[in-house]
């Protein structure tokens, strides 16, 4: 009797310790987390800093601003989401003038799934974002001699601000069974913040804010 007992009471065990692994393996395959890495691009057709420069003749930043992008994403069952930042630079001249925007962009998606299937997905949901951008304006022929360090006409001129915003987005997944995982995003964000401008060199006048311009964003990653 005590030898049967002590079978049931492996077997019962073995039994317990295989479904526990069953459903180990089963979350891990529902709950994916993975890095990824790729591009997006941002559209503002409305920043007045360009207004002002297209008053004073002086090239404008471009509307359309590429960033590359890495990050870490999560899709469970019936969530996804991911953590992403990205770095943006772009620039541009008129006449005897160049313009150059650099910064940085962190992004945070939360979606729910719509659709989870093993070679497609379709998620959506909100995206919170920050974005850090410094603006250059100076002249081509700038020359800098290292005796005579004035300053007083240095020919450059810098711009920075901080802008918040939030939005709705969408990912759709595609080739999830292959090694090169595609998702695309889209997403439109609203901006919170004023983004009045500062600057390490002096005090502005006249300064301006870029609320209300929101903007619309289009990336593609790869996992």
């Amino acid at each position: 009797m005590k030898n049967v007992c002590l079978f049931v009471i492996m077997m019962l065990t073995l039994v317990t310790y295989s479904q526990e692994k069953v459903i180990d393996s089963i979350k891990k395959k529902e709950n994916k987390i993975s890095i990824y890495y790729g591009g997006n691009i941002s559209f503002n057709d409305n920043l007045n800093l360009n207004k002002k420069l297209r008053n004073s003749n002086l090239p404008e930043f471009n509307t359309a601003i590429p960033d590359f992008v890495f990050g870490l994403n999560y899709f469970g069952k019936d969530y996804s989401g991911d953590l992403e930042l990205g770095f943006m630079y772009s620039k541009s001249d008129k006449g005897n003038y160049e313009s150059k925007l650099s910064g940085y962009n962190t992004r945070l998606r939360v979606h729910y799934n719509l659709v989870n299937h093993k070679k497609f997905a379709f998620t959506s949901g909100l995206t919170l974002a920050y974005v850090g951008t410094e603006y250059d304006i100076f002249t081509k022929n700038n020359t800098i001699d290292l005796d005579n360090l004035q300053t007083d006409n240095s020919g450059h001129v810098n711009f920075t601000n901080g802008m918040l915003y939030f939005g709705p987005s969408t990912s759709f997944y595609f080739f999830r069974t292959s090694d090169w995982n595609v998702r695309l995003n889209l997403g439109y964000e609203f901006a919170l913040t004023r983004g009045r401008y500062n600057s390490e060199f002096g005090a502005i006048l006249n300064n301006i804010e870029e609320s209300g311009n929101n903007r619309f964003v289009i990336g593609m990653v790869f996992n």
